[in-house]
């Protein structure tokens, strides 16, 4: 049975109202930051390990799952700086950071622009430039997680068998996507589904992309780094969000940094204990 929650609550900061859940009760905190149109229950999986001597937290960025939505105000730099409120709230010292996707390059700037509040810092599948410039040449898949917010699906069963459907997901399935897609949406009483993330919020990040350049950050970074690449492609050829090349690119340029390459997990499952080697790999760093 999956790790229950050492809590699922709300802290309100100096910024607004975040939900997050935390996972163990003793050692060296974590805080987990999720992708573009995640929620908090993305790192269900890697907390059934983490948890054991650390405590882990996760949350929802603004304009996802629980937490605020303002109406304007996305940014990775709006991001970073919500986080440095949360840790100050939540009363955490120099936790690590770990962020994945969108979750990088928040996590990245944050160790680039606020050195002192963190200890280390993981990356995965993400912090580097975007390999496309326009939103017609963005991946389907990328195209595909986007189009869902603001539809609503007539049933949740209608909405995880489209899911399934996905080739990069499908064929992994398991209970930590269960519970992470059971808390992507939200029921109304004719049975229906919504996503919970703010599609004006995704839309405006991607017109503030060039607010924070990850390549300007890579040199400023002063926090041991582990950088975590998902390999195999999700629907075409090369079309990996974080491609070896620029992986390759990242580890050279942040100082002590070690990159790690999963040849045969994807964007999505490189967290989700489809195997066992990604955690492996964060426990033998952060210990």
């Amino acid at each position: 049975m999956p790790l229950q929650p050492t809590s699922d609550t709300y802290v309100t900061t100096s910024r607004l109202t975040h939900h997050y859940v935390q996972w163990g009760e003793q050692g060296t905190p974590i805080i987990c930051i999720h992708g573009l149109t995640a929620n908090a229950f993305f790192f269900q999986a890697i907390v059934e390990d983490l948890a054991r001597d650390h405590r882990v937290f996760a949350y929802d960025l603004r304009g996802r799952g629980r937490s605020d939505q303002p109406e304007h105000g996305y940014s990775v730099p709006i991001h970073a700086a919500d986080l440095s409120a949360l840790i100050a709230a939540l009363g955490l010292e120099a936790p690590i950071i770990l962020g994945h996707s969108l979750g990088a390059s928040i996590a990245l700037y944050f160790a680039a622009n606020y050195p002192t509040q963190l200890s280390k810092l993981i990356l995965a599948d993400g912090g580097a430039p975007l390999p496309w410039q326009t939103v017609e040449d963005q991946p389907a898949w990328l195209t595909t997680a986007i189009s869902r917010l603001g539809v609503a699906v007539p049933s949740y069963q209608e909405y995880i068998q489209r899911l399934k459907a996905a080739p990069f997901l499908g064929p992994y399935w398991n209970e930590y996507m269960d519970i992470y897609f059971e808390n992507d949406v939200v029921q109304h009483s004719d049975g229906s589904v919504l996503s919970r993330s703010y599609r004006e919020g995704v839309l405006e990040e991607g017109l503030n992309s060039d607010e924070a350049r990850p390549e300007e950050q890579w040199s400023m970074v002063q926090s041991p780094t582990l950088i975590l690449r998902a390999g195999q492609e999700l629907v075409m050829p090369h079309d990996q969000l974080l491609s070896e090349t620029a992986a390759a690119t990242m580890q050279q340029a942040i100082k002590n940094s070690q990159l790690v390459n999963f040849p045969t997990l994807n964007h999505y499952t490189l967290l989700f204990n489809v195997e066992p080697e990604p955690i492996e790999a964060i426990r033998t760093f952060i210990s």
